[in-house]
C-alpha cells in the first residue's frame, strides 16, 4: 500500500522510543540537591556558607564603591592631610630652595616585537622624553624604527633625543 515503507516504519520506531523516554524521565525521581540539605532547611549562616562557595557573599550593610568613588575619597583624604600639614608648618620661617636633585639613572626594560609608538610611550611614563612625536621623528631619522634592541637600557641625567635613540638602537 505504501510504497516508503521504511521511512513509515523509522518514523513509528522514533515515536515509540521518545514515548518510552518521557516515562522514564516521568518516573526518575527529580534530582538530589549536591549537599543533600534543601534550602528550606538551612538556616541564614548555612545557606550562606553554601553560596560563598561559588559567590561573593556580602552582608547588606556593606558599601561597596566603584573606582572613580574611590578615587575622588582619596583625593579628598590627601588634600585633607596636606592642609594640615601646611597648618602645622611654622608660617614665619622663611622658606629655603630645594636641595639640589642628584642626576637619578632610570633603566627601561623594552619587550620584543614593541614599535616605535610603544617605546616613545614607555619612555614618556619613565620621564626619561618629554615628547613622544619628537622621539619618533628622532627616530625615523636615524633611521631606528626597525633596529631597537631588545632587553635592558640605562639613561641617566638630562639627555638629549639623539642619545636616547642611539642608546636604544645600540647593542648593550
Amino acid at each position: 500500500m505504501f510504497k516508503n515503507r521504511a521511512l513509515i516504519t523509522g518514523i513509528g520506531a522514533g515515536i515509540i522510543v521518545g514515548a518510552l523516554l518521557l516515562q522514564v524521565m516521568l518516573i526518575r525521581p527529580s534530582s538530589p540537591s549536591n549537599s543533600g540539605i534543601s534550602l528550606e532547611e538551612m538556616d541564614p549562616q548555612k545557606l550562606k556558607d553554601e553560596a560563598s562557595k561559588y559567590y561573593l557573599v556580602l552582608e547588606k550593610n556593606v558599601k561597596m564603591y566603584t573606582q572613580a568613588e574611590l578615587d575622588a575619597a582619596i583625593q579628598k583624604r590627601l588634600k585633607e592631610e596636606s592642609d594640615k600639614l601646611a597648618a602645622a608648618q611654622p608660617q614665619d620661617q622663611p622658606k629655603s630652595s630645594p636641595p639640589p636633585v642628584a642626576l637619578s639613572k632610570i633603566v627601561i626594560y623594552v619587550q620584543p616585537n614593541l614599535d616605535a609608538t610603544a617605546v616613545a610611550e614607555l619612555l614618556y611614563r619613565a620621564s626619561v622624553i618629554s615628547d613622544r612625536k619628537a622621539f619618533v621623528t628622532e627616530l625615523n631619522k636615524q633611521g631606528g624604527n626597525y633596529k631597537i634592541q631588545v632587553g635592558y637600557h640605562e639613561f641617566e641625567g638630562n639627555l638629549d633625543m639623539a642619545t636616547i635613540v642611539t642608546n636604544l638602537i645600540t647593542a648593550q
